[in-house]
């Protein structure tokens, strides 16, 4: 893997990259272990650990994106950190928005955030004030997840105490 550091107004990845920082960054079928940005575009590639204002990833996959606004189409990210989030056809283990996340036809495990909305997609766990949608599937909500970690509690404590 090449080895890079820019601080240069924009960027444009082909081909792997180490660590990137500039204004906009472009990705296409390239990757790279970092991205530092105010605007960060990622076509059919991908990037570790990213942090920037906007971010647009089609066809790619994310390690961990912390940004301000979060959209991502026909992708995947490990964990999705910002204010506003749109995932289509995507999948996630986390999605945490501050203010709104949005999920079309996509899978994730936890998404929290103030307003979420969700259509034809499944979510292992959602906590949220305001859930809207059609078609959604929730394989538990705060109260199962709440009964759950106390009865995983539970069995832990005996298995430990039957164990000594």
């Amino acid at each position: 893997m090449q080895e890079s550091s820019h601080d240069r107004g924009d960027e444009i990845v082909r081909s792997s990259a180490g660590d990137l920082t500039a204004r906009t960054v472009t990705v296409r079928q390239g990757g790279a272990r970092s991205i530092s940005a105010e605007r960060v575009d990622i076509r059919q590639g991908g990037a570790a650990r990213l942090q920037a204002g906007r971010v647009r990833i089609i066809q790619g996959g994310i390690g961990l994106a912390s940004a301000k606004r979060i959209h991502v189409t026909a992708g995947s990210v490990g964990a999705a950190l910002g204010d506003r989030m749109i995932l289509e056809q995507a999948a996630t283990s986390i999605a945490a928005a501050r203010e709104t996340a949005s999920l079309e036809q996509s899978a994730a495990g936890v998404v929290v955030g103030q307003s979420v909305s969700v259509r034809d997609s499944v979510i292992g766990l959602v906590v949220t004030p305001r859930l809207e949608g059609s078609n959604i599937r929730v394989l538990m909500g705060p109260w199962a997840a709440l009964a759950f970690g106390a009865g995983l509690g539970a069995v832990l404590a005996l298995a430990r105490r039957w164990k000594a």
